[in-house]
């Protein structure tokens, strides 16, 4: 005869495992309990591929419904902080896709009035750290549009100063942390539009000395969770320049540093601690990784660097928690998924990985709904 404890011991087992069943593993469970979720814009099919991140092991499950339509040649794309709103650059017909995102599937569905027109061109876009603002990047008329996001519709509205005038081929949006100052990589005039940001009408205005140059053809602008220092991805040059940010300005000082990458950077990326910055490497099929200091900001690289993908790796994305890193083959239509090392940054696929997209994927954002 098995003893109590035994007997009990088993209980708690069944019970643990019930669970661990019915969270999927700390994805979603269509409860609208949270989840956490990863979208993937497809370039060629004009979908976006949503997926459940599974928390113990780092592999991806298609959301029933998947793939959703949006317009012609999605590109960039961003979500709101609370995992309610998510938003898609369509770089053809000229518009942004607005989908509302179910916090226990993670499945979309589209905000009333959506798809809202843009500049002509949208490619990367940025949403400040309260919510309220969304930016997004004209490639081909050199500008950025603003708009005001309704947090309990999801609806888009133009600012009234929009747009805004950037140098040429406005490539990125990134925010700072504190939401006060914006980056926009203008790759063909090699160099980074600085704004401050109206508190309370998201209205842009440059900061002095803007624009700050950079080397060539600047691609993405990454600000470490501080808000003390900036990295600029180049590239026609293959590196990236560290610069520091004025706290009082956000004025951009002379690159403090300049650090070599592999051929074509892509996407840049950098953790939710800032203790990691990443790098793909579209022509030499990998990620570069970088050790930042947290006093300098300084890059070293990391142990192993660099870690190999499939064809073509283009946009690059963390999870909230920095357990997992996801990275988009847009030759081979699938997400690389990597375990990321807390000690070292090293970076391990998971198992299942890569996980099959759409035709031509392009950018990975995650999110954590509640």
């Amino acid at each position: 005869m098995r003893s109590n404890r035994s007997v009990l011991f088993t209980m708690v087992l069944a019970v643990a495992l019930g669970l661990l069943i019915s969270c999927g593993g700390g994805g979603g469970n269509g409860s609208g309990g949270g989840g956490t979720f990863a979208y993937v814009t497809n370039r060629s099919s004009d979908t976006v591929t949503a997926f459940s991140l599974n928390s113990l092991s780092g592999s991806l499950t298609e959301v029933s419904g998947s793939p959703y339509a949006t317009s012609t040649e999605p590109y960039g794309h961003a979500i709101t902080p609370d995992g309610k709103h998510l938003y898609v650059a369509n770089y053809t017909d000229n518009n942004i896709s607005a989908f509302d995102i179910d916090s226990g599937s993670g499945a979309l569905t589209n905000v009333p009035g959506s798809p809202f027109l843009t500049g002509i061109g949208p490619y990367r876009m940025g949403i400040d750290p309260t919510g309220t603002w969304l930016y997004v990047a004209n490639l081909n008329v050199d500008s950025i549009t603003g708009y005001t996001i309704d947090p309990a519709t999801g609806v888009i509205s133009a600012l009234a100063g929009s747009p805004y005038t950037t140098g040429g081929n406005p490539q990125s949006v990134s925010l700072d942390p504190s939401g006060r100052y914006l980056y926009i990589a203008n790759a063909a005039t090699d160099n980074i539009s600085a704004f401050s940001v109206s508190v309370s009408t998201g209205n842009l205005t440059a900061v002095p000395g803007s624009p700050f140059a950079t080397s060539e053809y600047p691609v993405m602008v990454g600000i470490e969770p501080t808000g003390r220092f900036a990295y600029a991805l180049n590239n026609q040059s293959s590196n990236i320049g560290a610069y520091a940010i004025s706290p009082s300005t956000g004025a951009l000082s002379v690159p403090i540093a300049s650090y070599a990458t592999s051929l074509t950077p892509q996407d840049l990326e950098i953790d939710p601690s800032g203790e990691w910055l990443y790098v793909t490497s579209y022509e030499n099929r990998n990620i570069n990784a970088y050790a930042i200091s947290a006093s300098t900001g300084l890059l070293s690289a990391i142990p192993g660097s660099p870690f190999a993908t499939s064809r073509g790796p283009q946009g690059l994305g963390i999870d909230p928690s920095g357990n997992y890193l996801g990275a988009v083959s847009s030759l081979d239509d699938v997400v690389n998924m990597f375990s990321i090392n807390m000690s070292s940054g090293a970076l391990s696929p998971v198992p299942g990985s890569p996980f099959p997209t759409g035709d031509s994927p392009w950018d990975i954002v995650f999110t954590q709904t509640r």
